[in-house]
């Protein structure tokens, strides 16, 4: 957006409109519709409450799939697909030169770094790149001997969590653990801003309280319902808290939210379900037999509402209203004549 002082790069903002993660503004005014700022989608809101995996993922097949219009597409996405295993085989932190790759190879390194999977830096005349975290846990080397599956996972978010509780301010602003108590209060050990802003999305960002590597918040039916009106559902949030619980709570069939806020965000949820507002048109019948007429016809035209024989009141869609009356007329003025 104009505001941010470091905007991102126009490829990856190109990508998050190709992808519908953002879109322009409907509400901008101005003359220019390329000076819109950018909005986030329901997609979009959906897509930051995944981990990361789950979102890099989304940008490597779009990314595959971008290729598809491309000459040589079959080609470069083998390519990119021999690159992505390339990395399976990598270590985090240590240095590959970019000269072992292909010149299609060295295109697709750079459009990877954009994604930060890789982080790429040229020395004298020489390009290097190192694989980053994200494309360890990407490709499934968690570089450590941790053992597969959802354990070995939880063993890394374990570690992390100590190393982030081992200093007072932890520099590594990447992670997340997430402690949600019965009493509606929210315990996110973070020093990301971005960690903070996305739980502000459904939690009240007015009781709000920080220390050096820990926020407090509260979930309220305030937040949750300003959460929907962004088109964030209520599986989406729980699944975004129970994918950043704390390592501690995760217990196998056990789910480490307790059952009283997943039951309260659920019936939050429902109460927008609850009434539905239909826009009618209330006829008030007159003659002998008009009710029953008119209730025929406008069941026929799938207009019918709501009815009331002891009133002779039918309440008819809105939009069906104008052929509904032109029914009554053409039918009193039938009765007037016999």
């Amino acid at each position: 957006t104009p505001n941010m002082q470091i905007q991102p790069n126009p490829a990856i903002s190109h990508f998050l409109l190709e992808t519908n993660l953002m879109q322009p503004d409907p509400d901008y005014k101005g003359n220019d519709p390329d000076e819109a700022p950018l909005v986030i989608t329901q997609k979009g809101y959906d897509f930051m409450l995944q981990d990361n995996a789950q979102q890099v993922w989304h940008f490597v097949m779009q990314y595959l799939k971008s290729m598809e219009t491309h000459a040589k597409a079959q080609a470069l996405q083998k390519e990119a697909l021999l690159v992505l295993i390339c990395l399976s085989f990598s270590r985090f932190g240590e240095c590959y030169t970019a000269a072992a790759l292909s010149k299609d190879g060295r295109v697709i390194m750079k459009d990877l770094a954009l994604f930060g999977l890789l982080y790429v830096k040229k020395i004298g005349k020489t390009s290097v790149f190192y694989p980053t975290r994200i494309a360890m846990q990407l490709v499934g080397n968690h570089d450590g001997g941790s053992t597969g599956g959802g354990g070995g996972m939880w063993t890394l978010s374990s570690k992390a969590l100590e190393a982030a509780l081992s200093h007072p301010r932890p520099h590594d602003s990447s992670h997340l653990a997430i402690i949600v108590q019965t009493n509606f209060q929210l315990c996110a050990y973070t020093t990301s801003e971005l960690h903070v802003s996305m739980l502000g999305l459904f939690c009240d960002v007015h009781t709000i309280r920080r220390l050096p590597n820990v926020v407090f918040m509260s979930i309220t039916r305030d937040s949750i319902k300003a959460a929907f009106t962004l088109g964030i559902q209520a599986q989406q949030i729980l699944r975004f808290l129970e994918k950043h619980a704390h390592p501690k709570l995760r217990q196998a069939g056990v789910s480490p939210i307790p059952n009283n806020i997943v039951d309260q965000i659920y019936l939050w949820d429902r109460e927008r379900h609850r009434l539905q507002w239909n826009e009618v048109f209330m006829h008030q019948c007159m003659l002998h037999g008009e009710f029953q007429a008119v209730k025929k016809f406008a069941i026929g035209l799938d207009a019918h509402v709501w009815s009331s024989e002891n009133r002779n009141q039918l309440f008819l869609q809105y939009q069906h209203a104008e052929r509904v009356q032109t029914f009554v007329r053409s039918w009193r003025a039938k009765e007037a004549g016999r």
